[in-house]
């Protein structure tokens, strides 16, 4: 590699950028909009393969809202709207409540599909849920792997979830559908079905709410159905403004879609490329900082604010000390736990051998090898006393955990190695 700071493009796609030389603990991101945009940049690629994971187990709600708009468009087509009667004269049926008969007939049928299709869209969503909680934690992840261990880990309890949800936006969709038949039609007395119409949406918004709120609680704590349900109708009602903010954030590539002309294209890349997986990144981004604001306190061994890092001031001596007890509890590995000399290259240098070598130049080697040995070994005897390294409780507490396991590991050898001599 040439000399220099400069790093070349593919070492740091291959090491990253942890390893430049600018890089500090303070360009990590220390809140959650930095958190949202750090993997946003810093792993489109592996959202784009996220979002194409998750539509390839979408492709049946696809498919049953496009014959749905074909049945539509069928039944117009066949309509007797303008079928012609005697001689150059055409009939003229009454056409009130014509179009809402139509959409009655359709929702009727063609959503009955919907159950096997959101159930479908459940394992992706399972998979798709568990790698973004895992981005939003800032855990390393391996897409095709974690996904399948996502699917693995939560099929059971987003499947429940799914097919609930399908039977909830399958009678609220055929509701709103009757009521517009019914209003259409001027059935007495019309405010009943106004309301009807006005509650069903309220139905369908606040349980889809929920179950944005159930997916992610999913796959964070482990929960039964009911405390899943429990949960997310609080979250739902409690949190109901940050739900909208956040809901229409994230759904600005579905609204782009609805939209005329070129926005629809855009919408629709985009929907392709990143849409669902954008979706998730910042729902259970939301979803995680509410969590930690609610829940984390109460739960025994939750980490809070995990994946940022919280940037003290020097004259915040409140916030210093709290940062310096929680560290002392956090037990650290052998690593960090003692002394290292930074390496240097100007104090102590290896002896290189040349191409033809004599017994000189091997003893020149070991002799700079030993000098090294013995400056980092007076190096942690001048350092060993320092307050950065002396042993906490967690670390004795880890200590003794680690002999514990040990005695146990020997004590199975033993016991193995007996059955086996009996034998």
């Amino acid at each position: 590699m040439a000399k220099g700071n400069k790093r070349s493009f593919f070492d740091k796609l291959m090491m990253g950028s942890e390893k430049s030389e600018d890089f500090a603990r303070a360009s990590l991101p220390s809140n959650r909009w930095e958190l949202f945009w750090d993997i946003f940049k810093g792993r489109f690629g592996k959202l784009v393969i996220i979002n194409l994971l998750i539509l390839l187990f979408c492709v049946p709600l696809v498919l049953m809202l496009i014959f749905r708009y074909v049945a539509v468009l069928n039944y117009g087509m066949l309509y007797p709207f303008s079928q012609s009667f005697g001689i150059g004269y055409g009939a003229l049926p009454t056409m009130v409540g014509a179009a809402e008969s139509i959409e009655v007939s359709v929702n009727t049928s063609m959503l009955l599909l919907s159950p096997l299709a959101f159930v479908f869209m459940a394992i992706g969503l399972a998979g798709g849920a568990y790698v973004i909680r895992n981005m939003v934690w800032t855990e390393g992840i391996f897409v095709a792997n974690d996904f399948w261990r996502g699917i693995k880990q939560n099929i059971k309890q987003l499947l429940l979830i799914m097919l609930l949800y399908s039977l909830v936006f399958y009678i609220t969709v055929c509701s709103i559908s009757l009521c517009n038949k019914s209003i259409a039609l001027e059935v007495s007395p019309i405010w009943i079905y106004k309301v009807a119409k006005v509650l069903s949406y309220i139905l369908l918004i606040t349980f889809s709410v929920m179950t944005l709120h159930m997916i992610t609680m999913s796959v964070t704590y482990k929960m039964t159905f009911k405390q899943l349900l429990k949960n997310s109708l609080s979250f739902t009602v409690a949190l109901l403004p940050h739900n909208a903010l956040f809901v229409a954030l994230a759904f600005i590539p579905f609204l782009l879609f609805l939209l005329d002309g070129i926005l629809m294209a855009i919408g629709l890349i985009i929907i392709i490329l990143f849409g669902f997986s954008y979706f998730l990144l910042v729902w259970t981004n939301y979803c995680q900082w509410s969590y930690d604001k609610f829940i984390n306190d109460n739960v025994s061994g939750a980490q809070k604010r995990k994946g940022m890092y919280e940037k003290i001031k020097a004259d915040n001596a409140g916030a210093l000390k709290k940062y310096k007890e929680q560290l002392a509890l956090t037990p650290r590995s052998s690593l960090n736990s003692k002394p290292i000399k930074p390496i240097t290259d100007d104090e102590i240098t290896i002896a290189e051998l040349p191409t033809s070598f004599s017994r000189r130049d091997i003893e020149k080697l070991n002799e700079s090898r030993q000098a090294l040995y013995d400056d980092h070994a007076k190096y942690v005897a001048e350092h060993m006393n320092d307050e950065q390294f002396k042993q906490t409780e967690a670390d004795k507490h880890a200590e003794a955990q680690r002999l514990e396991r040990e005695k146990r590991i020997q004590k199975a050898k033993k016991e193995l190695a007996k059955r086996n001599r009996n034998k």
